[in-house]
């Protein structure tokens, strides 16, 4: 995936530049990179050492980019041919969008979840964690976090959450929100920077009209490692942007539901992530 990702990014006559943050890929899948990358010239490699997490390689490659625009791009998404060129008509249209997100798709073309959300609140993630919506569907006391019901807009609209998964923003404004939160490792990063450019008075902006295709779960890590880190990141920005208006009980109350969902996570994918820890550790032995 990750080297379909790449030609289709080379391929678009907009992207002048394209930088792989290599967070510790296999020795195979290096070599791959480096020979890739000396015979494309689009192409650069920044390897820090080890895994930053996704932020914190984000930023790392957004600090060494040259462009007036920066475009974020999971290694295991696929963007159409032409895609760009209407992400640029976009923001001549919508000149106060300081973030651009797309349909996110399954590789069979359905709408994969995480496209288009509501800010993330902390009675949110309740409602959404309990599924308290099933109460009340039509009241907005009880409005879910993901937007995937009903079909997605063909069309440019205001978005209050887009997945990090793509994500086009100009430089000079990612400069100024400081770029992605380092403290969160994984995940949540994309919905705290949706809400930085809220506050700081930008728009967010979904492109119904420009279909990407995201595989999902393509890195061959644990579970537990993920969802770790989804709820570490979810934690921390609960505190970081809500100590203010919500009670401190509240806060405690769903830090507390998001540790005992890692919980039963971890129990249920206990079996799964063993077996993948002996098959690597038979493969390097095997090597």
């Amino acid at each position: 995936m990750l080297f379909d990702s790449l030609a289709a990014l080379v391929e678009q006559p907009s992207v002048c530049e394209v930088i792989v943050v290599d967070n510790g890929n296999p020795d195979r899948v290096a070599c791959d990179l480096d020979r890739l990358a000396s015979t494309e010239s689009k192409i650069s490699l920044l390897r820090p050492g080890r895994n930053l997490g996704f932020a914190s390689g984000c930023n790392l490659g957004a600090a060494q980019a040259r462009g007036e625009y920066l475009a974020f791009v999971n290694p295991d998404l696929i963007v159409p041919i032409g895609s760009f060129d209407v992400i640029k008509g976009a923001i001549a249209d919508y000149p106060d969008a300081w973030l651009l997100g797309a349909r996110l798709l399954n590789m069979d073309g359905s709408e994969q979840k995480g496209g288009r959300r509501e800010v993330l609140t902390p009675w949110r993630a309740i409602v959404e964690l309990a599924r308290l919506d099933r109460l009340a569907p039509s009241h907005p006391y009880f409005k879910r976090f993901h937007l995937q019901d009903g079909a997605p807009p063909d069309h440019p609209v205001e978005m209050p959450t887009i997945s990090g998964a793509f994500m086009v923003v100009p430089r000079d404004r990612f400069s100024a929100l400081s770029g992605f939160d380092q403290a969160m490792f994984l995940h949540i990063e994309d919905i705290d920077l949706c809400l930085r450019v809220l506050l700081a008075g930008g728009r967010v902006l979904y492109c119904g009209n420009v279909p990407v295709y995201h595989a999902r779960s393509t890195s061959d890590t644990s579970r537990c490692f993920v969802e770790w880190h989804k709820t570490r990141s979810s934690i921390i920005y609960f505190l970081k942007h809500f100590r203010s208006s919500y009670p401190a009980w509240s806060l405690y109350l769903i830090s507390a539901m998001l540790l005992l969902r890692f919980l039963l996570v971890a129990i249920q994918a206990a079996p799964k992530d063993g077996a993948r820890l002996a098959r690597r550790l038979a493969a390097g032995k095997g090597n």
